[in-house]
């Protein structure tokens, strides 16, 4: 079996020495253009791919980024984990996988230790989680993506969840709903938190009064959702309308709703939040709060890298829009309008 090239044998090919070879490795700018264009082609025609280990070494750098996250298997998690494994491709990055709902905090606390990557992105920042201050503790740049936490000195981008809710909320008063449901989790961050107050600060300034047997505090499944919409919509005078803080729950409720033989729209409207992939399907077509995916993830690895190479520059805190998705689990028509 031939042995792969060394340095060496590279920086004899094209006629420079092994510190030359070195310094086109490590992207150094004091190459003459010239002699790293030679250097790349012997490098592209040897087949040569660097050690990973060594160049860390010589640079401190690994060009990896960890990547921590729960419910991976959730639709928004998911399309989440794709776009920031797209994202950190396209920039010549690439990622390690931490799944946090089934690793003890000791584990968790250990990997940060250990600086095995450049940077760290956390997609599921709690109040009560001490990952995000374990993870600044350990000195590697550090952002969180979707959720963020108030009050905390460190790069977050977030989408503007309150607004969205809002809206939301103003979309279904402007249509004459007044008897509405909230399908709404317990606050363990500014995301769920947001989407329900922004909602019921909706309804309050249009003066319509949120029912406190038509609000429903559940778990995060599908199951949840379901059972919901079969409790709310199974009373004598139910909601003509419900609210849930993610697309996942109004899944839930969609198929609740359908199970006990009541009809969307012409029944019970029903909104949900993230806009995820599956809300276009037609077993579905659920009006939803978009989370701007895209925008959020490139954001976020942008002032990631930009904190890898200026760590001392300040924070930044990122809220981007977030729109309503009008489909047909909604009518975009006055309530009392004649039924086709």
């Amino acid at each position: 079996m031939t042995r792969p090239p060394t340095s060496r044998d590279l920086a004899r090919l094209a006629g420079v020495s092994q510190a030359t070879v070195s310094r086109v490795l490590t992207n150094n700018p004091k190459v003459n253009p010239e002699t790293r264009a030679r250097v790349l082609q012997v490098l592209k025609d040897a087949n040569y791919t660097p050690n990973a280990l060594a160049r860390a070494m010589k640079t401190g750098r690994t060009d990896t980024i960890g990547v921590f996250m729960t419910r991976v298997t959730s639709p928004f998690h998911a399309e989440l984990l794709d776009e920031i494994g797209r994202v950190l491709s396209s920039m010549g990055l690439h990622m390690i996988l931490w799944n946090i709902e089934h690793d003890p905090e000791e584990s968790v606390a250990e990997v940060l230790q250990q600086r095995l990557v450049d940077g760290f992105v956390l997609t599921s920042a709690t109040y009560d989680s001490k990952l995000h201050t374990m993870a600044l503790a350990s000195g590697t740049p550090t952002v969180l993506l979707h959720r963020g936490i108030d009050g905390l000195d460190c790069d977050q981008v977030v989408g503007d969840n309150w607004q969205g809710a809002y809206d939301a909320g103003r979309y279904l008063v402007d249509a004459g709903h007044t008897d509405i449901g909230l399908v709404t989790l317990r606050a363990t961050g500014n995301t769920s938190r947001d989407r329900d107050a922004g909602f019921r600060a909706a309804l309050a300034d249009a003066g319509v009064k949120l029912k406190p047997s038509n609000v429903l505090t559940v778990g995060v499944p599908h199951a949840d959702g379901h059972a919901a919409a079969e409790k709310l919509l199974s009373r004598k005078k139910p909601p003509t309308a419900i609210y849930t803080v993610t697309d996942l729950l109004a899944f839930g409720i969609l198929d609740g709703a359908r199970a006990i033989g009541a009809h969307v729209p012409d029944d019970v409207w029903v909104i949900g939040f993230d806009n995820t992939d599956m809300a276009a399907w037609e077993s579905f077509d659920l009006t939803s709060v978009e989370q701007p995916i895209h925008a959020i993830v490139e954001t976020g690895i942008d002032l990631l890298r930009d904190r890898i190479t200026d760590p001392d520059r300040p924070t930044q805190i990122v809220t981007l829009p977030c729109p309503l998705a009008i489909r047909g689990s909604t009518a975009n028509r006055p309530l009392n309008a004649a039924k086709d």
